[in-house]
């Protein structure tokens, strides 16, 4: 009787211990969401075009490599502001006849500030964090070429009046909306989010984009 109550005694301290631990990686776990953190991601982005350029394709493909930043707005609730910055590419291919193919790239700097809200499943590091938020870019290189085409140039700069025109220059500053969702697992995580531009790319032309992305959290 003595050794079974001894037993009892010692798995009972046992269960204690262990509680004790879980408790305090919990509160560990707890504690470091409560202070933010960085992720660093890349980017896929399949995006539309709303055409308005002969031959122009509504679709596009990019890539993105992003760093971001969230930021603790409260200790009570789990809302964070996430500032950022990235280097976007964006690039189409296009057939206007069958010796002709029109390219078309793009190199911006891309600015998200999201606001989110962090939801962790408990005792575990894992996360899901549903944001909203706005999307600046600043596009620093945009050049239309032409392959197999000879007659006149075969590059134009899509942001020159002379190249594009008044109505079909490309502007240097785009602002819009975004929103998404991050899971994290630990250290890692998965991305996927929608936006448009508010103002035009071009005259009656904007972009909506779509991102997938996958990264690391630090």
């Amino acid at each position: 009787m003595k050794k079974f109550i001894l037993v009892a005694i010692m798995a009972i301290m046992g269960l204690q211990s262990q509680a004790q631990i879980v408790s305090s990686r919990s509160a560990m776990v707890q504690q470091e969401e409560k202070r933010g953190w960085n992720t660093l991601a890349f980017e896929y982005l399949p995006t539309t075009f709303s055409p308005n350029l002969t031959g122009w394709s509504a679709n596009m493909h990019g890539f993105a490599f992003t760093w971001m930043n969230a930021i603790s707005l409260t200790p009570k609730v789990p809302i964070y502001l996430e500032p950022g910055v990235g280097l976007e590419f964006l690039h189409s291919t296009n057939k206007l006849t069958s010796s002709v193919d029109m390219n078309y790239n793009m190199l911006s700097v891309k600015i998200p500030l999201n606001f989110i809200y962090n939801f962790q499943i408990p005792n575990t590091r894992i996360n899901i964090a549903p944001y909203a938020g706005l999307r600046f870019r600043i596009n620093a290189i945009g050049e239309f070429s032409f392959d197999g085409y000879s007659k006149g140039k075969d590059k134009y700069n899509a942001f020159d009046k002379d190249d594009m025109g008044k109505d079909n220059t490309f502007n240097r500053f785009n602002m819009g909306w975004q929103i998404g969702a991050k899971f994290r697992f630990a250290k890692f995580f998965l991305g996927v989010a929608y936006g448009t531009d508010f103002n035009e790319l071009s005259d009656k032309n904007t972009l909506g984009e779509g991102q997938f992305s996958i990264g690391v959290a630090f």
